[in-house]
């Protein structure tokens, strides 16, 4: 592989986005539920497990997306 410190396309840069935000929810996730997990409070890690499935649901339509990106189902033009 050569040429791999170029400058992005829009097409990558989008895909990268997309999996970057994907993570950074995977994350949250994480981090809520071990809150949730700690939380004395009945009520509250109720919520916080609410917060986790949407978080959650969120991160797989991003991961779709990305995967449509890749696939060139989604094409971004020049910004």
């Amino acid at each position: 592989m050569q040429k791999l410190d170029g400058p992005r396309t829009a097409q990558q840069e989008l895909f990268f986005d997309l999996e970057d935000a994907a993570a950074i929810l995977g994350w949250s996730v994480s981090e809520l539920t071990a809150s949730a997990g700690r939380s004395a409070a009945p009520k509250e890690a109720i919520l916080l497990m609410k917060m986790c499935s949407l978080l959650s649901a969120q991160q797989a339509k991003l991961r779709s997306y990305a995967d449509e990106v890749k696939l060139q189902r989604i094409v971004r033009g020049r910004l």
